[in-house]
């Protein structure tokens, strides 16, 4: 393996440093000496990752960066993905190693007394365990990951790290989303597929010209019908309360059932070689139809993905929402005011840069209370609201500039489906600012560009 000389080159850097700690010299000779013995290999996963995750704790810069580095670059290998071959004592099986990786390397960050060149090996290491393109970390490690990477940026003294950390971040939850419109291609491909497949199988049976008109009017019914399906439930939604909504209805009107998601463990997904002669995602997925993937399991892959996406999401709106006492309020420098942000920020972000994700029919995530599949945007929609409802008549310029920003991207492209909300939004928020005399000047010309900007782009 061509990172064998990484682990070999950071053993030894481990066993020479270990000083009085005999434990660390040992399981770091241990591991030294499978590696001889496996003949250019890295043996069992457990063996390497023992003296590893042991330097982590040793509270010495070199000992503890030298291991997160080597552990950031396996899991970049896909190293600690393999399955455990060891149990614990009690003859239970053990947590995922991937999982168990992750919790090192989130360990060493002790708050803001953290060294500051262990602080940032641990954002570039679990930059490595969210980026990794061949094995997939869902649920709660990828949650893990995000959250420390978001502690470092709030916690952190070093004005270099709080700006490493920000632009990892935003590049972590980017991923996230990306491979969120990957899957939706590869969904929508094979939902094609299957129509070419109905209809060649028609054509075989009879070619006469009646029959294909009647076979392609069937379809074009079938479509109308899947339309209506995907529109449905959100009107449904919207006419449930009766009467007209309010800012405060917006805070207690959540329709998604999302009570016990992200409580599962760790989860991994392998992500096949594409073929060399595939040019498109599209075109991999019909060149490629694996006798050991049904329908039902892809659709259950693509969920795991939709699910790590909504979470991400979920936190961030709900960061934003804290509301912050006046002293806080206007210190841009402090920690509330930064995590609110940082927080609107990325909303914002996710929404500019990855919209199809959200208005997509294909991408649908499961009801927690009755497995229902719900569309994405319906499933957000209650913090996405939320977000809006606490901080859209902000005092603070950047907040409310930001929300601004926000609303338009809802104005834009998910005007049909929060009608309702919209309306709220505009009669007791922005309508409102512009009528109070004592308004600020500038969030009063800041919402009319959005006014002209919707006026441009109808």
């Amino acid at each position: 393996m061509s990172s064998l000389k990484f682990v070999v080159s950071s053993l030894d850097i481990i066993a020479a440093q270990a000083g009085r700690n005999k434990q660390l010299a040992e399981l770091a000779e241990k591991a030294l000496a499978a590696i001889k013995e496996n003949d250019q290999q890295l043996p069992d996963p457990e063996v390497v990752f023992a003296p590893l995750q042991l330097a982590t704790k040793s509270g010495t810069i070199p000992l503890t960066t030298t291991a997160l580095d080597c552990i950031g670059k396996l899991i970049s290998y896909s190293y600690f993905s393999a399955p455990s071959s060891s149990a614990t004592q009690d003859g239970t099986e053990q947590t995922p190693l991937i999982e168990r990786a992750i919790d090192t390397i989130c360990d060493c960050f002790q708050g803001e007394t953290t060294l500051v060149e262990i602080q940032l090996q641990i954002v570039k290491s679990l930059l490595a365990a969210v980026l990794n393109d061949k094995i997939i970390v869902h649920g709660a490690g990828l949650l893990k990951a995000v959250r420390q990477v978001y502690n470092i940026f709030l916690l952190s003294r070093s004005t270099a790290n709080q700006q490493v950390a920000q632009g990892t971040l935003t590049q972590m939850v980017g991923t996230v989303f990306e491979r969120v419109k990957t899957r939706l291609h590869m969904k929508e491909a094979r939902a094609n597929l299957g129509r070419l497949k109905a209809s060649r199988s028609s054509l075989a049976v009879d070619r006469s010209d009646d029959q294909d008109s009647q076979a392609g009017k069937v379809d074009g019914e079938d479509a109308t019908v899947e339309t209506v399906s995907d529109a449905t439930p959100s009107e449904s939604v919207d006419k449930a309360g009766g009467g007209k909504l309010t800012l405060k209805d917006l805070e207690h009107r959540k329709s998604f059932d999302d009570s016990h998601m992200g409580d599962g463990p760790t989860m991994v997904s392998q992500v096949k070689p594409m073929k060399k002669a595939s040019r498109s995602v599209s075109e991999q997925s019909l060149q490629e139809s694996p006798q050991d993937e049904t329908p039902e399991s892809l659709d259950a892959e693509d969920e795991a993905y939709i699910r790590d996406a909504y979470l991400v999401f979920r936190s961030f709106c709900n960061l934003s929402t804290k509301i912050l006492p006046p002293d806080q309020l206007y210190d841009l420098r402090g920690q509330p005011m930064r995590s609110k942000l940082i927080s609107l920020h990325l909303i914002h972000t996710l929404l500019n840069n990855h919209i199809t994700v959200f208005t997509s029919p294909l991408c649908t995530i499961r009801n927690t209370k009755n497995n229902e599949p719900t569309n994405f945007l319906q499933a957000i929609k209650y913090y996405l609201c939320l977000s809006i409802t606490r901080n859209g008549a902000s005092s603070v310029d950047r907040v409310f500039d930001i929300c601004c920003e926000i609303f338009w991207l809802m104005l834009k492209y998910m005007r049909s489906s929060f009608k309702n909300e919209i309306e709220v939004f505009l009669n007791e928020i922005y309508l409102a600012l512009l009528a109070r005399r004592n308004a600020p000047l500038s969030q009063k010309l800041t919402f009319v560009g959005i006014l002209k900007r919707l006026c441009e782009d109808p």
